[in-house]
């Protein structure tokens, strides 16, 4: 099963769950990548179960998601927020034309100006600044330069004001930023269907929240995981869910498939 256990106060329960779930992935023998296909399909489809009307993509980059759901959801509300300039520029008209409220801003805990740092180099491999996805309000442990650019900053509570009837889901990869990112967006995350967020297992940028502490904070939201991917060992994406979705058996059938075993070869 791939539904998570209730997360106690510590962080056992919830690494048991991800390092069980990551376990069942492994002993499909899918190769990662299908594995991680087969995850984004399984929360494609939870978004079409709750049919939103506004969607929210906080690090979009170059909008992958926040197109689809344009292209599924015509009616609803895509709000796309990307702090990186050069990623920003490169695909604002693209997604213009898609119908995405795609903005230049630094989702964050405090309204105002934030400094984003975009890596030069990671390890021993540079980065050019202007071809990079990568951009975060912390430093990346791996890299020994990079270039500092001030953005303005939101709070996305003070950003978007869902009504009672708003139903919504969200993708979120903030490159380890997700403590100002998650703080600054409680009240909007509250009413979150489902989310979809990229964590980390280990300390990758200065002072970033670990995978324990986000799946903490929406156990406080009322929020479950249900499934995960293998995209790295100590960095990987998460879907959690409210637990009216996470309660319907179509949900956990979904999950199920995505984890489904090897076909046992016939007995003779």
């Amino acid at each position: 099963m791939a539904l998570g256990p209730p997360l106690p106060d510590e962080p056992h329960g919830y690494r048991f769950w991800a390092e069980f779930t990551a376990a069942q992935a492994r002993n499909t023998g899918k190769p990662t990548g299908v594995i991680d296909r087969r995850v984004r399909r399984f929360f494609h489809d939870l978004c079409r179960t709750v049919d939103p009307t506004l969607v929210l993509e906080l690090g979009a980059h170059e909008g992958t998601f926040s197109t689809w759901a344009k292209g599924t959801f015509p009616e609803a509300r895509c709000l796309a927020l990307e702090a990186n300039p050069y990623v920003h520029r490169r695909y604002r008209e693209q997604l213009d034309r898609a119908g995405v409220d795609y903005r230049h801003l630094a989702a964050a805990s405090t309204n105002g100006t934030v400094t984003v740092n975009i890596p030069l180099s990671i390890g021993r491999r540079t980065v050019d600044p202007e071809k990079s996805r990568m951009a975060s309000l912390g430093i990346h442990r791996g890299s020994h330069e990079h270039e500092a650019v001030d953005v303005e900053a939101v709070r996305v509570d003070d950003l978007v004001h869902p009504t009672d009837t708003d139903r919504i889901v969200a993708w979120i990869d903030v490159e380890g930023a997700s403590d100002a990112v998650l703080t600054g967006a409680r009240e909007v995350l509250s009413r979150v269907a489902a989310v979809y967020i990229e964590v980390e297992g280990v300390e990758l940028w200065s002072g970033q929240w670990l995978d324990v502490d986000v799946a903490r904070f929406f156990r406080d939201l009322g929020k479950v995981p249900v499934m995960r991917d293998i995209q790295r060992r100590n960095n990987y994406n998460v879907v959690f869910v409210g637990e009216e979705l996470a309660a319907q058996q179509q949900v956990s059938e979904r999950a199920a498939r995505v984890l489904r075993p090897p076909t046992p070869p016939r007995e003779s």
